[in-house]
């Protein structure tokens, strides 16, 4: 009879656990992220949801993570999809929201049971306080350079930012760092009309004494390396501040440039110390007008991961504080000096922190915000909400008018850059790429200034262009992978980027003249073999457009960095109006003005939030 009674409940047990196998089923829900398809597998038990798997994504490593980590985890806490998305992550977090929708609602709930209100905490927040030897205002690449430098010196550092993960524009940065006389910059071959664009530079007027002093340095350095007979890409620090001087409409700082451009190439050392590695090879960025754009091997993820991950591993191991969500709002002023910063953590609890030595600036350009951009401009039509913007939702210019509040200059604000941009891109290299209208021609010299490109790009039909790209620079060079670390073959897939094994097959799949395009790519390949000039006056090759197969992307003018921002000294002390340092005020990164001028070359930022990141630290920790 014991035995019975032991099988009979063994037996309903067995009934049980396959009763509660059988109502736990999983559903599947896809929605358009920001960087293409999301899809999720959601676990539905007894009518709640359990568990929601992401199977596939294109989101953005590092920026998206936060949506990934709270949203699946608030649906499944609250049992509601009425969830709060994640500041820097909305599209990702509404992503994520509509595919475990869509799962939910195949399993046959309805909308207004897995809808219902989320209640929310109320109540009057404590003031959170903290003090160390240096607050810094963001955490993107220059704010997190900044704090090395001040834990290698000794200091206790907080880093403090609205966004609720690290890294700023910074991570979301295409992949270039710019250097001059690097030892991979060596590795590469120059074409002889790049010569002549050296000596077109060396026979401007001198606008003053630097650039005088620039052009007699190159012309020494020239002279050698022509005598040389040497065929390697000829670069030298002070060509790299004559480009950018001319290439900003000469209205930079030419003391701030002297020190940018002397500073880049030990950027790339800096970065190595803290673990990167570089690729072998040197490219030139879209607008960087030369090849010297020094592309991260990956090391740390995709994007800009590599110019920002690595300084934060080092922070957090050597002691450095953070405070995420915490948006700054009010500098603290005392006897004139600058000692810290108050404001708002994203639940509403105020903050006050307190800087024992200085407080930096890192809070980056004002690209995301429509108002102030349409404040400042002076040179496009219009920057208002019709023109997209490259930018993450942080660069809205807060620290700008922090430091404004308490009597620092501006410098630059009417400089505002606009770059092609599009849905992908697959290299982050424009010497080999060629720029297409929807008509199959081309219409501007792709090695340009990036103001100029956009301009072109602006006034074609549609307001877009196509950029097209051969074998050599998707399948040789980026290895199968653009220069955000995505598989090219899952960008296609996705619609995000077109392939056809000939050129007329290519101008098939995008829907442009096919005779046109083939006719482009012959003047092309002509102009790379100096059998003729190029019609738009393009110097800057690699490869000639002959390998298949051939890849184009949508490409648009979207707002990318903002120029102007608070002056600063060569020591990264924010000046007030009477051109005297604020007591206690420095800053770094695209928060500033007057390193750039009128427009930024191509890979000038990483080695400017680098280089100055550095000098704001070390000076602000004295």
């Amino acid at each position: 009879m014991r035995k019975r009674i032991i099988s009979l409940i063994l037996s309903l047990a067995m009934l049980l656990s396959l009763s509660s196998l059988v109502m736990a089923e999983t559903f599947e829900g896809e929605a358009e992220g920001y960087g293409g398809n999301l899809k999720v597998a959601v676990t539905i038990e007894d009518g709640k949801v359990t568990n929601i798997e992401v199977l596939e994504s294109l989101e953005t490593a590092g920026i998206s993570d936060p949506a990934f980590e709270r949203v699946p985890q608030a649906i499944i806490d609250n049992q509601s999809v009425a969830v709060d998305t994640v500041g820097g992550c909305t599209l990702t977090s509404n992503a994520l929201i509509e595919a475990v929708t869509a799962a939910w609602l195949a399993s046959g709930a309805s909308l207004e049971d897995i809808s219902k209100e989320v209640a929310v905490e109320a109540g009057e927040k404590e003031l959170e306080t903290k003090t160390a030897d240096v607050v810094i205002i963001g955490a993107g690449g220059s704010g997190m350079t900044a704090a090395v430098e001040v834990l290698r010196a000794g200091g206790s550092v907080l880093l403090i930012d609205k966004m609720p993960s690290i890294g700023g524009n910074t991570i979301a940065a295409g992949s270039a760092l710019n250097a001059a006389g690097s030892e991979i910059q060596k590795t590469g071959t120059m074409a002889a009309s790049s010569i002549e664009a050296v000596e077109e530079l060396l026979a401007l007027e001198a606008k003053n004494d630097d650039m005088k002093r620039w052009q007699e340095s190159i012309r020494k350095d020239l002279d050698a390396y022509i005598a040389s007979g040497e065929n390697y890409v000829f670069d030298t620090v002070d060509l790299h501040k004559l480009q950018t001087y001319v290439g900003g409409d000469y209205v930079a700082n030419t003391a701030l440039l002297d020190v940018f451009g002397d500073g880049a190439p030990g950027a790339l050392d800096y970065l190595e110390e803290l673990g990167m590695e570089w690729q072998p090879r040197i490219t030139a960025a879209v607008g960087a007008t030369w090849q010297r754009s020094h592309q991260p091997a990956r090391v740390f993820g995709g994007a800009g991961s590599d110019f920002v991950l690595p300084q934060y591993n080092f922070v957090k191991e050597n002691g450095g504080e953070f405070a995420l969500e915490h948006k700054a709002d009010e500098l603290i002023v005392e006897d004139g000096r600058v000692v810290g910063v108050k404001g708002a953590a994203n639940d509403g609890t105020p903050f006050e922190f307190r800087a024992n030595k200085g407080v930096i600036l890192a809070t980056g350009g004002f690209g995301a915000n429509v108002e102030m951009r349409q404040k400042y401009n002076t040179f496009w039509a219009t920057l208002d909400e019709s023109v997209p913007t490259t930018n993450q939702p942080c660069a809205t210019g807060d620290g700008i008018e922090m430091a404004l509040a308490v009597g620092a200059n501006l410098v630059g604000m009417e400089w505002i850059q606009i770059i092609p941009s599009g849905d992908a891109s697959l290299s982050a290299s424009v010497a080999n790429e060629m720029y297409i209208n929807n008509e199959g021609k081309r219409f501007v010299a792709e090695d340009e200034r990036r103001d100029v490109l956009s301009g072109a790009i602006l006034q074609q039909p549609d307001t877009f262009c196509w950029k097209i790209s051969s074998g050599y620079s998707v399948d040789d060079i980026q290895q199968g992978y653009d220069y955000k670390g995505n598989k090219i073959v899952d960008l296609v897939t996705a619609g995000k980027g077109y392939l056809g094994d000939t050129v007329e097959e290519l101008a098939n799949e995008i829907g442009v003249d096919a005779e046109n395009l083939k006719a482009e790519v012959e003047t092309f390949n002509k102009a790379f073999n100096g059998e003729i000039e190029d019609p738009f006056g393009r110097k800057l090759y690699e490869y000639p457009m002959d390998k298949g197969p051939y890849y184009a992307t949508l490409c648009y003018a979207k707002v990318h960095h903002t120029m102007g921002g608070v002056e600063i000294n060569t020591n990264c002390e924010v000046l007030d109006t009477d051109g005297n340092p604020i007591p206690g005020l420095f800053a770094c990164g695209e928060v500033t003005g007057g390193i750039h001028g009128g427009n930024r070359l191509g890979g000038n930022a990483i080695a400017d939030i680098i280089v100055f990141g550095q000098i704001a630290g070390k000076n602000a920790v004295k």
